[in-house]
């Protein structure tokens, strides 16, 4: 089987792939009749959060599997390896309140093709780099099960280390994943990278099974030549892969870095606001103010009243409208008519980790002399950052 292995890895050509060696798959599905079959396998141990930075903070989560799909049918690629993204509910908040309930486990699932997916086409056992797609809703069953492996990526870690702790005891893989309401039928396999997961569908899962072999390289030993050509190939790809991973890692400590700064900023403004009750406009302001400095601040409405308190810095903003007057009547009478309101909206500030006092509070006082109603007075007070 070695030498079928390594014939796969030669025949990829430019595909650089990252070594993997403490992935682990599982296969998730086999659907179709004999000589239309697929097998699809998931990279459970390597979920990456996918989320746009504008909806951290937000009630969805997007979580990216590596998945391989083995057709049978000669019609078909001998395989695709795909990063599917899925949108998953949070599991947590911010503040650790109004967590979202989570979507049933038939509910439709939200998925699209990301980046960097490819496949291997059988004519002639070359890579070819697939799109990205749009995201679309689907009800299908095995799109359903990778979906909860992608959401729910904590429980499957968790699952693989109670696993390895009772010396791969299968029995409590399959209890630990029905927590999230995936089937038994989920097994296991040491085959971690697409080739490995083609040689191990068509040597075991569809042994004895007619392989379509269009290129003539299936069933015959490579070369020395071509095996040098490989040992090459590969030493050249993980070098590329070394060399990829030295140059982007101080990059991506950084943003972690910068991620975890803002996750804990978040949280320190929550706390601040102690679960007070936003009113709508509160709401909409702390929606593109919150984290914003004391230049955004003021850049935008000018120079305000400042004040302190502790660590607080509190900028106040304040505007009054007033036509009232007071009239009468021959009989003496005398009444009062027009408007009065006023607004007062102030912006509280607290220091992040680098000391820039940031916003993490908007609050807005506003009333009028008519009941309920407040027309005019906050007008040019509730604006967005520049």
């Amino acid at each position: 089987m070695r030498y079928r292995i390594a014939m796969i890895g030669f025949m990829l050509g430019s595909c650089v792939c990252a070594t993997q060696a403490f992935a682990q798959s599982v296969l998730v599905h086999v659907q179709g009749e004999e000589g239309s079959r697929e097998a699809y396998f998931a990279d459970i141990l390597v979920v990456m959060d996918r989320t746009p930075v504008d909806q951290l903070f937000g009630p969805t989560r997007v979580k990216e599997l590596d998945t391989t799909i083995v057709y049978e049918h000669p019609d078909k690629p001998e395989f695709s390896s795909l990063r599917l993204q899925f949108e998953c509910v949070a599991k947590e908040t911010v503040d650790g309140k109004n967590i979202p309930k989570q979507p049933a486990f038939d509910a439709p699932v939200k998925v699209r093709i990301g980046e960097f997916s490819w496949k291997l086409r059988r004519e002639d056992l070359k890579d070819e780099k697939l799109p990205a797609g749009d995201w679309r809703t689907s009800p299908s069953p095995v799109l359903l099960k990778l979906q909860k492996i992608a959401c729910n990526e904590d429980v499957m870690r968790s699952a693989i280390i109670k696993t390895a702790k009772a010396k791969d005891d299968g029995v409590i893989f399959r209890k630990e994943i029905a927590k999230i309401g995936l089937p038994s039928d989920l097994q296991l396999v040491k085959a971690q990278s697409p080739p490995d997961q083609l040689e191990f569908v068509w040597w075991v899962l569809w042994s004895g099974a007619k392989r379509p072999d269009p290129s003539g390289k299936w069933s015959r030993r490579p070369t020395k030549k071509e095996m040098e050509e490989y040992q090459a190939k590969m030493a050249q790809i993980q070098k590329q892969h070394d060399e990829f991973v030295a140059g982007i890692k101080p990059q991506l400590e950084a943003n972690l870095k910068h991620m975890d700064a803002e996750f804990a900023f978040h949280k320190i403004a929550a706390e601040i606001r102690g679960g007070r009750k936003l009113s709508r406009n509160e709401r909409h302001m702390l929606t593109v103010w919150e984290g914003k400095t004391e230049q955004d601040v003021a850049a935008k409405m000018g120079a305000p009243i400042v004040s302190e308190a502790g660590k607080l810095h509190f900028f106040s903003y304040g505007q009054e409208f007033d036509n009232r007057v007071i009239v009468g009547n021959r009989q003496g009478a005398v009444w009062e008519e027009g408007v009065y309101e006023h607004c007062s909206v102030q912006y509280v500030l607290h220091p992040d980790d680098k000391n820039v006092f940031r916003v993490v509070d908007v609050r807005i006082w506003a009333n009028s002399s008519q009941f309920g109603q407040v027309v005019f007075a906050c007008d040019g007070l509730l604006d967005v950052p520049n």
